[in-house]
């Protein structure tokens, strides 16, 4: 059954659920009669509306065909006979003073529809135009004639019940889920039943009319109800499930009696006045899990995000829309768009629910915060410059746009660079202290390295984390925990309760954490790498005086002849001089190790008169060799040198050199005696170059030139310097 209802599946179906409720809706409000009017009860000065005013006429409404443009603004006093008043246009009419006002009104709302219903209706203006216009309603409005409010509704409402039911989806099987959830259909269905009338043209039948306002209201205590249950409950339950229940059948039964007209009092006494305490309740709420959650974070977190979206969206609706009809005041603001609240802030409290970008809660709170400031402070500016100043309605939105533009927003900036926390370690210091724990002794290295989070992070401990084999930095318990991978023998770190305990880790941490991990990593590969490439040239030298030098001195110090003795010390002269060269250039060219056998060779040959042809094609001087190729090919080359010098009783040697993509193909050739007759491959020691030369994965072969000797062979020189 899990399997079947999957989230996507849940999705879908809410999706088209609520589409079809949504079109239901459209077609209830496009089925009621129209004029091609647009009306209002307000006069555009602000004062006291006494009558209902036209607005607009629609050029393709039937109005249009009789009334003069020059009506916009004029008031409608009467419609077939029947006079009208302002509390015929009344957006809610909750605001009324008690039931008695209540039936009044919706016998008039049915009067008037049975009116509009007729086939032909008679306007009455009043004021300088008084005059009278017969009008031929039509059967149904146009899509087009829903004001822009209609949709504001018809949306909040939908992403309020989809964001509940994603969240259940996710959540299935937990309380809080599901109070979120029914909250969110609590949304939907006072919003889709608040577009309905509060978007007429002018009346609606009246039975109607009082269903769309039980349905309304019904939604907005399922709402409240839900989310003080959810507060109660999340993240820490504070009652048991009885006291839920009984909350559920108070508010139910109180809906009831509303519903009913049971008792003698007034939609302000039995709708907003338990939707004012219901609001109280919650705040009780908060408070009460702030006290609770004292020791634990992100219980903490999840509360303060409750706070603000609560108290921002469902807050909002009732500071703007519910107080004011309680002191017999007109509300701020216009129920319709303040249905936008639930929607926008609903993501807020999914997210909070669900556990989804919970870590970055200081950061999107503080702007969460300052958005909603902006909203509220340009509501209570517009309203003030309207009410109070009595500017017309465009001049006081325009004043209040400027008022935040030229005064919140430089604040709000301020503020903000004030309320963000900072590292102690400035970003272009931590460089710096990186590398100072990479090239730290090992024994000070963990400490450096922790000391380095410390003052990044703030944490109140930092512990070693056994458990852990992630490759990358992450957030753990909601952001309580962050986790340091090891890096080489570091080992990895658990850091908890970021700045002293006063916030958790969020993403923004993660990411640093995972910035400055990565940099120590490369510091730390450097590093070893440098060591090792340190280490074995260390070895290779060592390797090179032992094999090379040590062997050829101590030939030289037994040699029975002076001459022997000569060329042996000039040969370890040689090999010390490579290997100072290769030390201190980190490894040989093969245009350097051309130039350095010819400068040998020539000397060599020149102290024994005998005349040198040295020729050499590269393709590439540039490309560095492996040092153990270059060596072993100097030794051959040394060796069929000192053989000619010995054995050719030659007086010249002709060099031939040819390095093309890593192969080295050589010619040495004398003009002296040639091969002996006898053994040819085993004379002069040339069994000896050949073995050296296979050892080095070349070959070599010789021939008698007559006159002289020649060898050429070929041997790669590419692999590890």
């Amino acid at each position: 059954m899990a399997r079947r209802f999957t989230p996507v599946r849940i999705l879908i179906g809410t999706a088209v659920l609520c589409a079809l409720i949504a079109a239901l809706t459209v077609f209830v409000a496009l089925a009621q009669p129209w004029m091609g009017l647009r009306l209002s009860a307000e006069p555009e000065t602000g004062a006291e509306a006494r009558a209902v005013m036209i607005r607009a006429i629609a050029p393709d409404g039937p109005a249009s065909q009789v009334l003069p443009p020059s009506l916009v603004g004029a008031p409608l006093v009467a419609l077939s006979g029947m006079p009208l008043v302002a509390f015929d246009m009344v957006e809610e009419p909750d605001v009324a003073e008690d039931f008695v006002a209540m039936r009044m009104f919706l016998d008039r709302q049915q009067k008037l529809n049975t009116l509009i219903r007729a086939p032909q209706v008679i306007l009455e203006t009043g004021g300088d135009d008084a005059a009278r216009f017969t009008v031929v309603p039509r059967s149904s409005r146009p899509i087009t004639s829903l004001p822009p409010v209609f949709w504001v509704q018809i949306l909040s409402g939908m992403v309020s019940a989809m964001i509940g039911v994603w969240v259940l989806s996710l959540r299935r099987g937990q309380l809080p889920a599901r109070l979120l959830a029914i909250a969110g259909g609590g949304v939907m269905l006072s919003a889709f039943a608040a577009a309905l009338y509060s978007t007429r043209e002018l009346a609606l039948p009246g039975a109607l009319f009082r269903w769309l306002g039980a349905l309304n209201h019904a939604g907005a205590l399922m709402f409240g109800v839900a989310m003080l249950s959810l507060l109660l409950v999340y993240p820490v339950r504070l009652v048991s499930m009885r006291l839920l229940w009984g909350l559920t059948v108070f508010f139910a039964g109180g809906w009831v009696v509303e519903t009913a007209r049971a008792l003698p009092l007034g939609p302000a006494e039995l709708f907003h006045l338990p939707a004012v305490l219901l609001m109280l309740a919650i705040v009780l709420a908060g408070i009460a899990q702030f006290v609770k959650t004292a020791g634990d974070p992100a219980a903490r977190a999840a509360v303060r995000w409750f706070a603000l979206s609560v108290g921002a969206g469902a807050g909002g609706f009732v500071l703007f829309i519910l107080v004011p009809p309680l002191f017999s005041a007109e509300p701020v603001l216009s129920q319709g768009y303040a249905f936008a609240l639930f929607a926008l802030l609903f993501m807020g409290v999914a997210a909070g629910v669900a556990r989804y970008q919970l870590f970055d809660l200081d950061r999107v709170t503080f702007r969460l915060v300052f958005y909603f400031g902006a909203v509220a402070l340009l509501v209570m500016i517009d309203a003030v410059l309207i009410y109070v100043v009595s500017l017309s309605r465009p001049a006081a939105f325009a004043l209040s746009l400027a008022a935040i533009a030229w005064i919140y927003l430089p604040l709000r900036e301020r503020l903000a660079v004030w309320l963000t926390p900072k590292s102690r370690v400035p970003r272009d210091a931590i460089f710096n202290r990186i590398v100072d724990v990479a090239l730290a002794p090992h024994e000070l290295r963990q400490g450096k390295w922790q000391q380095v989070l410390r003052d990044c992070f703030e944490p109140l401990e930092i512990a070693i984390d056994t458990g852990s084999e992630q490759s990358h930095p992450r957030l753990v318990n909601e952001g309580v925990s962050l986790i340091i991978p090891g890096v080489s023998e570091l080992d990895p770190l658990r850091l908890s309760y970021a700045r002293t305990g006063r916030a958790l880790f969020n993403l923004e941490d993660q990411r640093f954490a995972t910035e400055i991990h990565t940099m120590l990593a490369h510091a730390i590969s450097s590093r070893n790498a440098y060591s090792s490439g340190m280490q074995d040239e260390r070895i290779r030298i060592a390797r090179d005086l032992h094999d090379n030098l040590g062997a050829q001195l101590l030939s030289a110090l037994h040699s029975k002849t002076d001459q022997r003795k000569d060329t042996l010390i000039r040969d370890t002269i040689a090999d010390m001089r490579d290997i100072v060269k290769n030390a201190a250039r980190g490894g040989l060219s093969i245009g350097d190790l051309l130039a350095d056998l010819r400068l040998e060779t020539s000397e060599r040959l020149e102290f024994a008169n005998i005349r040198l042809t040295w020729d050499t094609t590269c393709d590439d001087e540039a490309a560095f060799v492996a040092s153990g190729a270059a060596h072993g090919f100097r030794s051959v080359l040394r060796e069929l040198v000192s053989n000619a010098l010995r054995h050719s009783k030659g007086r010249s040697l002709d060099v031939r050199l040819t390095y093309r993509n890593g192969t080295l193909r050589f010619t040495v050739r004398d003009d002296g005696v040639g091969l002996p007759a006898e053994a040819p491959d085993q004379g002069h020691g040339l069994a000896n170059i050949n073995a050296r030369i296979l050892a080095l994965g070349g070959h070599i072969a010789f021939e008698d030139a007559a006159p002289g000797l020649k060898a050429s062979g070929q041997l790669e020189l590419l692999g590890e310097i």
